[in-house]
């Protein structure tokens, strides 16, 4: 799957700093807060970092992966389609993995295109493009350690590809920037444990510090400057989930009813920010998510059992976000396919819009050696 996480940080940050000495509106923390699809919350999964499907963790990979291919290749494609008020972007993000049980490898690239206004500026354009390079590896220790359970992962941009914007004022352009790698990594843990993996625990660190060059043009004077900065951010996240009927003893045998139980897995997920932004000073949030993944209808119950199972996944937060989505697993002569769309929805500062709403697609292929 993919790692399209901090592609909306970025951006958000990028906009930021171009913006904000040129027309004396701190839009910076508010876009920069949007952290569109950061730890695959525009899937809507709920988002916890024990999902060992939301891929927010990169050492939830080893689980995903070497479950089903513990030597192959996945390929995957992912879409994105985000609104934000007057701002509408597109993003993709096409991911190849190679297992080799205990370890996994991945490359990922990721291009965003977008355009639209800041609502509250009425007149000022935006355009925007970036693009990322980033690769991840993560282990299985089970053949490392003497404890079961444990998988690590890391996960980091290479220092290629950059982030460019452009402002315009009532078609007057009076501002353009491009922001360039320095450090994107992310360190993440995941444990689990029990009869059929009932519990698992996770969490992850992503540190981000990005270059930037800024020349901009006031409006009013037509008088140019120049300027360098530094943008930094850190995420922590870390959560649990859990199969709440499996120790309960409800997902015992092979009755419709314990098949369905057995996969209804629960999560909850804490997530810190800390956003530093020149002349802007640091923001800093807190938010909680909720999910839950369960499988639609036992396979006894699905006349198309024999070629795909549909998963669906929910989640709210403590912000007034919230998504639905479809995890359509392949099975039998399709084992080697799934696809996961999606659709959310979540408030953002009023400088944008009142909510930022996200269709998401990703499918994947796996390819056995």
């Amino acid at each position: 799957m993919i790692r399209r996480h901090t592609l909306a940080s970025i951006v958000a940050l990028v906009i930021l700093l171009a913006s904000d000495t040129a027309h004396g509106q701190k839009l910076g923390t508010d876009i920069a807060a949007l952290n569109l699809c950061l730890y695959g919350d525009c899937e809507a999964r709920g988002s916890y970092a024990a999902d060992p499907f939301g891929w927010a963790n990169p050492a939830t990979m080893p689980f995903y992966v070497l479950k089903y291919v513990p030597r192959g290749a996945f390929v995957s494609a992912g879409y994105y389609r985000l609104n934000a008020g007057g701002l509408e972007a597109d993003i993709e993000s096409p991911s190849l993995s190679f297992a080799a049980a205990p370890w996994v490898f991945q490359i990922t690239g990721v291009y965003a295109e977008g355009r639209g206004s800041a609502r509250r500026l009425p007149g000022m354009d935006l355009s925007l493009r970036s693009r990322i390079l980033r690769l991840a590896v993560g282990i299985d220790l089970d053949q490392v350690l003497p404890m079961r359970g444990w998988a690590f992962g890391l996960m980091g941009a290479l220092p290629v590809g950059s982030s460019d914007l452009r402002i315009s004022l009532d078609g007057f352009r009076v501002g353009e920037s491009k922001e360039e790698r320095d450090l994107d990594l992310t360190v993440g843990l995941h444990w689990r444990g029990g009869k059929r993996d009932w519990f698992m625990a996770g969490a992850l660190v992503n540190g981000i510090s990005n270059d930037l060059e800024a020349n901009e043009i006031d409006p009013a004077t037509l008088s140019a400057s120049y300027r360098e900065g530094t943008s930094n951010a850190w995420f922590v996240r870390q959560g649990v989930s859990v199969l709440p009927f499996v120790p309960l003893g409800l997902a015992e045998g092979t009755c419709p009813r314990a098949e369905w139980l057995g996969e209804v897995r629960l999560g909850v997920d804490l997530a810190e920010l800390n956003i530093t932004v020149p002349s802007e000073g640091t923001r800093r949030d807190e938010v909680a998510y909720f999910g839950v993944d369960a499988r639609l209808v036992p396979d006894a119950w699905n006349p198309i059992a024999r070629f795909m199972r549909v998963v669906v996944i929910g989640g709210i937060d403590t912000d007034a976000g919230w998504g639905i989505g479809a995890g359509l697993y392949g099975n039998g002569p399709l084992e080697f396919l799934s696809c996961n769309p999606a659709y959310s929805s979540r408030p953002i500062a009023k400088s944008l819009g009142d909510r930022v709403n996200i269709w998401a697609a990703t499918c994947a292929v796996a390819v056995p050696f």
